[in-house]
C-alpha cells in the first residue's frame, strides 16, 4: 500500500518546510504549525496502526527539534526565520521532557480516531473544525507542562493570542491538506474508509 510511505514521507517533508514558514509579527508571531497540523489531518485518514506510528514520528522529531540547545542553534544558523514558533518558546515544544509530545499526539490521534463515524456524510466542515480544537489542545497542554515544570502557572495575553491565531492558521491550512490526503488515496487507490460512510476513488 503505496499510501501508507507516502504519507509518512510527507510528514517528514513538513519538518523540513516548517524551517522555512516565517512567523506573523502582528500576531505575537503566530505561525502554521505545519507538521502538527499534518499529522491532525491524517489522523481520521489512516487506520489505528499507522496513526500510532504517524504520532511517534511526529513527537520524537518535533521534541528533538525543539529541544533548547537546537532550537537555539537554528535560530542563530537562521537569523531569526527558522518558524515563527520559535519566537514563542513556551509553545515551540516541551523541551524539558523529551518524549512528552509523544504522548500528547498520541491521545489526541485517539480522539480523532474515535470521532470518526462523525464523519459519515461526508462533510469537510467538522474535520477542519477538529483539526482546530486538537491543535488549541497540543499548544494547550504543550504550555501547561512547561508551566508545570518551571512551578508557576502563568498564562499572559500574548501566549492566549498566539494559540488563537496558530489555530485559524491551522484550520485554514486543514482543507488544503485534507485535498492531498485525498488526491495521495485517488492516485494510490487508496480506499478511505469512515464509520457509515465509503469513500471510494476507484469510481464504486
Amino acid at each position: 500500500m503505496i499510501f501508507y510511505p507516502v504519507t509518512l514521507l510527507l510528514l517528514l517533508l513538513t519538518f523540513v518546510a516548517q524551517e522555512f514558514i516565517p512567523g506573523i509579527p502582528m500576531a505575537n508571531h503566530a505561525t502554521l504549525l505545519l507538521p502538527p497540523v499534518f499529522f491532525f489531518s491524517a489522523a481520521v485518514a489512516v487506520p489505528f496502526p499507522m496513526m500510532l506510528l504517524l504520532s511517534f514520528v511526529t513527537g520524537l522529531l518535533w521534541d528533538a527539534r525543539h529541544q533548547p540547545a537546537v532550537r537555539d542553534a537554528a535560530l542563530a544558523a537562521a537569523d531569526g526565520l527558522a518558524g515563527g514558533s520559535l519566537a514563542a518558546p513556551e509553545l515551540a515544544g516541551s523541551g524539558a521532557v523529551f518524549g512528552i509530545s509523544i504522548v500528547i499526539f498520541t491521545l489526541l490521534g485517539l480522539f480523532l480516531q474515535g470521532v470518526r463515524p462523525l464523519f459519515k456524510r461526508g462533510r469537510v466542515e467538522l474535520p477542519v473544525l477538529l483539526v482546530g480544537f486538537t491543535t488549541f489542545a497540543w499548544l494547550f497542554m504543550e504550555y501547561m507542562v512547561m508551566t508545570f515544570m518551571r512551578g508557576s502557572l502563568f498564562f499572559p495575553a500574548a501566549i492566549w493570542t498566539k494559540m488563537v491565531t496558530d489555530t485559524m492558521l491551522a484550520m485554514l491550512a486543514a482543507p488544503l491538506l485534507f485535498l492531498i490526503l485525498y488526491s495521495l488515496a485517488g492516485l494510490s487507490r487508496y480506499e478511505i474508509r469512515y464509520e457509515g460512510l465509503k469513500y471510494s476513488f476507484d469510481g464504486r
